[in-house]
C-alpha cells in the first residue's frame, strides 16, 4: 500500500506485523525492574504467533518472573520505507521438558557465542506497527521517527 503524499505514514495490520516479525531477529525487550523501566537488546524468533527468546539467569530473567508484562520492539530501514513493530504481552519461562524440547527444534539465528540456557516465551496481547514511506522530502528518516 502506498499512502498519499500528504501522509506517508502507514498503519500496519496484524498480518503485516507478523510478516515483519517472522523476518526479524533483533529487537529490544522492555520490562520493569523495581518499578523502573529497562530495555534489553535481544535476539528472538517469531513462531506460531508467539515470540521466543533465550537468556541466562540474571536480572532480566528475574524481572520476568516478578512482572510478566513486557513489550518487544523491532524496527528496520529499507530503500523505500522505515518500519517499526511493537508486541505487548505476557512473558514466561518455559519449564516443562516437552516445551523446551519443542522450542529447541525451532530454527533461529544465534547472534552471539554465549550459550543461553533458558527459553522465554512472549504471548502477545497486542501487536501494532507503522511504516513510513520515503519520498524526496523524507529521505533522511530513520526508524526512531516512527513514534
Amino acid at each position: 500500500m502506498t499512502p498519499d503524499t500528504e501522509d506517508p505514514v502507514e498503519i500496519l495490520n496484524e498480518e503485516e506485523c507478523w510478516k515483519i516479525l517472522s523476518d526479524a531477529t533483533l529487537g529490544r525487550l522492555a520490562l520493569s525492574i523495581a518499578n523502573e523501566p529497562e530495555i534489553y537488546p535481544i535476539n528472538f524468533v517469531a513462531h506460531g504467533r508467539k515470540i521466543l527468546l533465550r537468556t541466562n539467569p540474571g536480572e532480566k530473567l528475574f524481572a520476568l518472573t516478578i512482572n510478566e508484562n513486557v513489550a518487544l520492539e523491532t524496527d528496520g530501514v529499507g530503500s523505500q520505507s522505515v518500519w517499526s513493530v511493537v508486541v505487548k504481552g505476557k512473558a514466561r519461562q518455559l519449564d516443562s521438558g516437552a516445551e523446551i524440547e519443542a522450542a529447541e527444534k525451532i530454527p533461529r539465528q544465534q547472534m552471539t557465542s554465549v550459550r543461553k540456557r533458558v527459553f522465554v516465551e512472549i504471548v502477545p496481547t497486542s501487536v501494532s506497527g507503522r511504516r513510513i514511506h520515503r519520498g524526496p522530502e523524507n529521505d533522511e528518516l530513520t526508524a526512531s521517527d516512527l513514534y
